[in-house]
């Protein structure tokens, strides 16, 4: 028989050349990604740009979704497909992304009413203001970057998110274990926003606790992205209208 990893260290009963298939996964696969972007973010001594919004959405979202894929296949040895935990059907996974919309949208409100208040005057980084304006003095981008783009960004998001819980719940598939998985995956995902401000970064913390309880309870990807997707797409036409 071969040698397995004891359950007392709370890591699953897997071969361990299985176990560093999912860390080195997790290394490769998304540490980079978020690494980068938080760095960055700390780093930038200049306003957010639109060029290098666009920039993410279109060369790094794409390189992000490849390199994930790539790694699943050829590295962990599994089908994309599995990244669903659960079977489900086209008809059910649209019903899921309508109620997790509504859930989305509900959270926000609440959450950016009440953060409000102990982060006052704790708005977002003007130069995102400046960005959103530009965008909608663009009809042209307007239209590519909610057709398109954002749908890039919010697979990529939701892949990266997926990605990561399954392989940690691969490791630690323990009720405290996946616990310990969902905030951490929460915690990275607010932390690449930081450039929105305090109380953004706590909102997509939330939102990103959310979409992982909801990865965790139901198994599925496809309605995470689409209501990611749906809701960044009604955030940036609605501030659109609001700026004409």
């Amino acid at each position: 028989m071969p040698t397995t990893i004891s359950e007392s260290s709370g890591i699953s009963r897997a071969k361990p050349v299985r176990v560093r298939v999912q860390l080195l996964a997790v290394l490769l696969g998304v540490l980079p990604l978020y690494t980068t972007l938080i760095l960055y973010q700390l780093r930038r001594d200049e306003p957010l740009s639109l060029e290098g919004f666009v920039f993410y959405l279109a060369v790094i979202s794409p390189v992000a979704i490849v390199i994930a894929f790539l790694l699943l296949r050829f590295l962990c040895k599994e089908n994309p497909r599995d990244l669903n935990l659960k079977p489900g059907k086209l008809k059910s996974d649209l019903l899921a992304t309508l109620i997790l919309i509504l859930v989305i949208l509900v959270f926000n409100v609440v959450s950016n009413h009440f953060l409000a208040k102990p982060f006052p005057g704790a708005a977002s980084d003007p130069s995102v203001r400046n960005l959103f304006e530009n965008l909608a003095s663009n009809p042209g981008l307007l239209a590519l970057f909610v057709s398109l783009l954002l749908l890039l960004g919010a697979i990529s998001e939701e892949l990266i998110r997926v990605f990561l819980l399954s392989r940690l719940w691969k490791l630690w598939p323990s009720a405290k274990g996946k616990a310990v998985a969902v905030v951490i995956s929460a915690c990275l995902f607010g932390l690449i926003h930081v450039y929105r401000g305090p109380i953004h970064v706590i909102w997509t913390a939330v939102f990103g606790l959310l979409m992982a309880l909801w990865y965790l309870r139901f198994g599925r990807a496809v309605p995470l992205i689409l209501a990611h997707y749906v809701t960044n797409a009604l955030q940036v036409v609605v501030f659109a209208i609001l700026v004409q």
